[in-house]
Parts: structure tokens; sequence; C-alpha cells
């Protein structure tokens, strides 16, 4: 659902930790249900759900498609205006100086055509 802290290669922040602690409840209680052999899903309302890799396949292929991420969406849209840092024309001088020749293939927005 989120770019977690490990990506982000920085400290966790309070919904990293929030995050965790939902997932982890959530495995105590498919465990006490009985549910084994399955991931755990947590909505945006905190109700748990199995997620069993089967329900995931393709059924031609027996693969697990990617999953399609909505960067236009307002938690996404929010993450890149006020909590991402990334490489902005503002720093290539800066990245320059670090030696990187082509600091403008390392500029998100360019990346992704914003």
């Amino acid at each position: 659902m989120e770019i977690g802290y490990d990506v982000r290669c920085q400290d966790p922040v309070a919904y990293d930790l929030t995050y965790c602690t939902e997932l982890a409840m959530g495995v105590y209680q498919l465990f006490s249900e009985g549910k084994t052999g399955c991931m755990v899903y947590v909505d945006a309302y905190g109700n748990v759900s199995p997620l069993y890799l089967a329900d995931l396949q393709d059924p031609e292929t027996g693969k697990i498609p990617p999953r399609v991420v909505d960067i236009n969406a307002g938690t996404a849209q929010n993450y890149y205006k006020y909590i991402a840092h990334y490489i902005t024309p503002e720093d290539y001088e800066a990245v320059k100086a670090l030696g990187i020749a082509d600091p403008e293939s390392y500029d998100f927005k360019k990346i992704l055509e914003w």
C-alpha cells in the first residue's frame, strides 16, 4: 500500500510503526481463528483478512501479476509532495559535485515524466 521505511532508507515514522502493529495484531487474530498459510491484509478501516497466494495467481500462468499502484491517488500524491526527498533541478550542481555526471537521470519527476 505504501512505500515502507526500508525502501526509503530512513528511520521508521509513526505510520510505519502503526502499520506494523496492525499487521502483528492481524497475525494474532488470524492465527487465533485457525487460519494459517496466508498473508495478513489490513484495509484502510483496520479490518483484517487472510490473503492466500492461490487467490492472487493468474489461473492460466500460475504467476502472481504485479500489483498496480495508483500514483495519482491522494495518499501517493501527499507522499510525493510533502514527505519524499528526491533530486530536483535545484540539486543538480550539488549532485554533480558528488561525481554524478548526469543528475537529471536521477530526477524523480523526470523519470515519471511529471
